[in-house]
């Protein structure tokens, strides 16, 4: 699964990366005084604190963006219409903006976590142009509506968005960033409505410093505009949190708070706020179910070297163990909706708050003077990269238990194909989730399955809806890329099948994709190489044909946790300097797409291990290697042996024999015969 964040290449890096903005529950969201604005230019912290401890109902007087006031939201046959189309809410939001003396509103893709991923009440961005896919961000003004995103969705969006949209394809050279386009479109005076939710601190800050430049005011919304027109949003979520067992995370979150703490003492801070949904979850050792696919809790987590406090919805956090476990490791709740103010009150104390400006939404960064504010990457975001033994073990047993369904699956569709059943692309989704479900531990998919035929693969984040799905059969390639999470881990894994006589441009494409994989695979690196040093082993090949992809080549994996995460990665992006360490685990998914034709993409998830020290004379430098956590077959079908080297092929033939070693324990009866076909050797002329 292509990842969002810290894997993009050159070519298709977003302008602004996407954030997007939460409103705090009904009854309790944060007011901003009139004329309150983002930064310490207007007012100082002491003013802009003021703002943010006012609570619904007490608003100061005078025009407030996103007040109540000036906030009238639709008639009902307008709220009606804005729900059934975009362009409807287009009109209805282009109302608020003049209303409000507004000159553009910029409304990103994530919840106030930053997520990835975000609960159906936070699509703002979906609701108001139509465009689905998991990345992106929309500007709308008076005389236009754009929607930038990365090459992965181009396709996609094209499709989806209407003819009141314009597509901004994000990273091409002719491309101007969101804050570059606002600057040279808008005039001095104009003003532009972010929700400070919205956005990470590096965001806003960016946008503020580009805007200003031009005399034009970044103004933070007092509420989310699209909430105000959005009659029918869903309901926030309201899982409950279950504590992940130590027997699978393998250290205590008494030792992960007290490793932090350490952490942030060599820092010279003496508090932090967790705001990632993901570092919440892997810091205390909970996982939840707010967000579908991540097995996360909404809640925010103020450590100092004294306490812990968890902010959340108490329902969350009812159930009898769950609230033993936090007991046990001394962590104090509070309400979601406080965690602005409580904040606030831990730096007018003499706190020195440790905050990362690009995992932090600017509404809290805000809170917080300058000179009582420590900044840096988390340290909870590096421990939680570098897997322990017991992660990793329970990260191989899922891909084990993983494999024997997905092989399961393929053994069924092929009896299909056999049969002539006619089915498609929503059955292929539907039927390889329910083989997962059967197995031990699975409690969702890790992301929506992408299963793309002909030229559906093209579309590199494709989802299949009745009834345009294409019918699968043997005339074209499938492209499955679907994983699972487990209680013990999470999979992530991609293969392009074909079951029919493929053509030779197909093979020639699959092939230098599955060398470019192999290239990443038996890669040897020494210690403090970056991700980005070994992403050209993945396109050597197709560079040889002239051939590319838009994409990273790999993106971290969590335990039992998100299926992206960072800081680590494998893509041209030169500017991400992380270097891979032991226990990382990664994606390697080199790709290749022909629009309107095909998509290949070939998928492992990798484990950094150790591979031995050098020589003295080379200064005695520890190398690592990959270890494979996937074990799933590779089409023979696409291959062509002429193009790959004896060794790629010994390499394709070990890989089978580990596959069936691995997976034939764990199938039967016609899977088992169908794995056995699928590992056997290849044969080689």
């Amino acid at each position: 699964m292509l990842g969002r964040r810290g894997f993009l290449c050159p070519l298709v890096m977003l302008g602004l990366l996407p954030r997007l903005s939460a409103s705090l529950r009904p009854g309790s969201s944060l007011g901003w005084r009139s004329g309150a604005l983002l930064g310490p230019s207007r007012g100082g912290r002491a003013r802009l604190v003021g703002a943010l401890r006012l609570r619904s109902g007490g608003m100061a007087a005078g025009a407030t963006v996103g007040s109540s006031a000036t906030t009238q939201g639709l008639s009902s046959e307008q709220d009606q219409h804005a729900d059934r189309s975009s362009d409807g809410a287009l009109d209805a939001i282009r109302q608020v903006l003049a209303d409000q003396g507004l000159a553009a509103l910029i409304v990103p893709t994530d919840d106030a976590h930053l997520s990835e991923y975000v609960a159906d009440a936070f699509l703002r961005r979906e609701f108001l142009s139509g465009f689905t896919g998991s990345a992106g961000t929309a500007v709308v003004s008076q005389d236009e509506a754009l929607l930038w995103t990365d090459g992965r969705y181009f396709l996609q969006a094209e499709r989806e968005l209407s003819a009141a949209w314009k597509l901004m394809k994000g990273g091409l050279p002719d491309t101007p960033k969101v804050s570059a386009f606002l600057a040279s479109n808008l005039n001095p005076g104009d003003r532009v409505a972010i929700d400070p939710f919205a956005h990470s601190a590096n965001d806003a800050q960016e946008l503020q410093t580009a805007l200003a430049e031009k005399g034009i005011e970044l103004v933070p919304a007092q509420e989310n505009l699209v909430d105000s027109i959005w009659s029918q949003r869903p309901a926030l979520p309201d899982a409950e949190a279950r504590v992940h067992p130590l027997s699978f995370a393998g250290t205590s979150a008494e030792d992960k708070i007290t490793q932090i703490r350490g952490d942030l003492k060599a820092k010279d801070a003496c508090s932090m706020v967790v705001c990632a949904l993901d570092e919440v979850a892997w810091l205390l050792n909970l996982r939840g179910a707010d967000i579908a696919h991540n097995p996360v809790v909404t809640a925010y987590v103020v450590l100092t070297l004294d306490d812990v406090t968890l902010f959340v919805d108490e329902a969350k956090v009812m159930d009898d163990t769950v609230r033993a476990h936090l007991k046990e490791i001394g962590v104090r709740i509070r309400d979601y909706s406080q965690i602005v103010p409580a904040v606030a009150t831990l730096a007018e104390e003499g706190a020195m708050i440790f905050m990362d400006p690009a995992r932090t939404n600017y509404a809290i960064w805000s809170a917080v003077g300058g000179d009582a504010r420590v900044s840096g990457a988390s340290p909870v975001t590096a421990r939680k990269a570098r897997k322990n033994e017991a992660e990793l073990e329970g990260m191989r047993n899922a891909h084990f238990r993983d494999g024997a369904a997905v092989c399961d699956f393929l053994a069924w569709l092929e009896l299909r194909l056999d049969e002539d059943s006619p089915f498609d692309e929503v059955d292929v989704d539907e039927q390889i989730t329910a083989f997962r479900a059967q197995r031990e531990g699975y409690l969702e998919n890790s992301f929506p399955t992408i299963a793309g035929f002909g030229e559906n693969g093209a579309v590199i984040h494709y989802r299949a809806a009745r009834p345009t799905a294409a019918r699968v059969d043997r005339t074209k390639m499938l492209l499955i890329d679907s994983g699972a999470q487990y209680t013990d881990g999470t999979t992530d894994v991609t293969r392009t099948f074909h079951f029919g006589t493929p053509t030779q441009e197909e093979k020639e494409s699959f092939t230098r994709v599955l060398q470019g994989n192999i290239g990443v695979d038996t890669a040897v690196f020494p210690e403090n190489t970056p991700g980005f040093v070994l992403d050209v082993f993945a396109r050597r090949s197709l560079w040889q044909s002239h051939r590319d992809y838009a994409h990273g080549t790999g993106h971290g994996v969590g335990a039992a946790l998100n299926v992206h995460e960072g800081p680590q990665s494998i893509s041209p992006r030169f500017g991400n300097t992380q270097k891979l360490e032991e226990g990382m685990v990664l994606s390697n998914e080199p790709g290749f797409y022909k629009a309107g034709h095909f998509g290949i993409r070939i998928e492992n998830l990798l484990v950094v291990v150790a591979a031995g020290t050098s020589a003295p004379d080379s200064g005695n430098k520890k190398f690592f290697r990959f270890e494979r956590l996937t074990h799933i077959p590779i089409e023979k079908r696409l291959i062509d042996v002429e193009l790959m080297a004896p060794w790629e092929l010994d390499w394709l033939d070990q890989y089978h024999r580990d596959v069936w070693h691995r997976l034939s324990p764990l199938v039967e009866d016609q899977t088992l015969e169908w794995l056995r076909q699928a590992t056997s050797p290849l044969e080689r002329k």
